[in-house]
């Protein structure tokens, strides 16, 4: 029999056992009739793939492009570490790795979904290893003031760089989310919960909005949709950053973003896990629709994130960049405008740029 085939059928028993002893997402969301993404139970997702769909796929599809070490050597950077413990006078980013940035600005740092272990599953085995290391571990991180989180997917929130972090940041989250990190022993008073369009105060001049984006959630088998996702506009004085979290593609949504909280100088846009198209289109952008993205929300500078770190879908390593230069290319976009970055390395955000 074959082998990936036995691995799919393993993993899917094995992770439903795990799955229904997990810490699961909040139940107590009181939901607003008023507001159509709420539903009676559950937030409403335009994505409707289940997991006799996925395993449908999986078996389709069968084993993952292979990743040679010569691809994997190639997008890594030195990390500047003199640099991201410097004062940021110019705002700045840092590549991490998949959906994690470390963002710099005025005294400011924060992180978006950090992940800093090996796998993105509950257990090591469910998932292949981290295919590139973090640029920074939990020890080599900056003060963090404050963490960003988009949604319950386990490559977005690791429940173990939780626990590093623990209460010495402030927790942004999506509503119903809350009750989670209480469980993993987070104070009441660190975790900023939010529905779509709400905003938080962080510091006199910081301001933290969560936005719409087109995703879904589920972290045990019965709390699909339990708790929200999002996207994050974060506002440090006269620098507006926006941090796309994972999604898929809706024109009307994204011109809306762009008119309401842009413009930003800085977009985290994912352009990866997109494999293959006729599974993965509601939920994760392709570099194409990612390019669309990048110009509705009205952005100076954008960096493509999640890619490059996990082998969550089918389409080859290194060709989310690739297909992201051609993109550009077809719409008249700089290669400045929205460059692939390598794990580890700094970008500065200045007006001119």
């Amino acid at each position: 029999m074959n082998s990936s085939f036995i691995f799919i059928v393993m993993s899917a028993i094995v992770l439903g056992a795990v799955m229904t002893t997990s810490t699961s997402c909040s139940n107590s969301v009181n939901y607003d009739s008023n507001k159509v993404h709420h539903g009676k139970s559950s937030f409403k997702s335009k994505v409707d793939n289940t997991f006799f769909q996925w395993f449908k796929m999986r078996l389709k599809e069968g084993s993952y492009p292979s990743i040679e070490p010569k691809e994997i050597k190639s997008i890594l950077a030195k990390t500047d570490h003199k640099q991201i413990n410097s004062p940021a006078d110019i705002a700045r980013a840092t590549w991490i790795g998949h959906a994690t940035v470390l963002v710099q600005y005025r005294g400011i740092n924060f992180l978006t979904d950090p992940h800093l272990t090996d796998y993105p599953s509950p257990l090591e085995w469910l998932a292949p290893k981290r295919s590139t290391p973090p640029a920074l571990s939990y020890e080599e991180m900056p003060p963090i003031d404050f963490v960003v989180i988009s949604h319950n997917h386990y490559d977005h929130l690791d429940q173990s760089t939780v626990d590093m972090f623990g209460n010495s940041v402030v927790w942004y989250v999506p509503l119903g989310l809350k009750s989670w990190f209480l469980g993993r022993g987070i104070s009441s008073a660190k975790i900023i919960e939010l529905d779509w369009w709400e905003s938080h105060q962080f510091a006199k001049e910081v301001k933290i909005t969560i936005a719409p984006n087109i995703h879904w959630s589920r972290r045990t088998p019965w709390d699909t949709n339990k708790s929200l996702w999002g996207s994050w506009a974060v506002e440090i004085g006269d620098f507006q950053s926006w941090f796309a979290g994972d999604t898929g593609y809706d024109r009307k949504l994204f011109k809306e973003i762009g008119q309401k909280l842009g413009p930003f100088e800085l977009a985290m846009i994912p352009i990866g896990a997109y494999g293959p198209r006729y599974f993965m289109l509601p939920q994760h952008l392709d570099p194409a629709q990612a390019v669309l993205v990048h110009n509705e929300i009205r952005s100076q500078k954008s960096i493509p994130i999640h890619w490059g770190t996990f082998q969550l879908t089918h389409e080859p390593f290194l060709e989310p960049p690739e297909l992201l230069v051609q993109a550009m290319r077809k719409n008249g976009i700089k290669n400045t405008q929205f460059r692939a970055l390598k794990i580890g390395e700094t970008i500065e955000i200045a007006d001119n740029q």
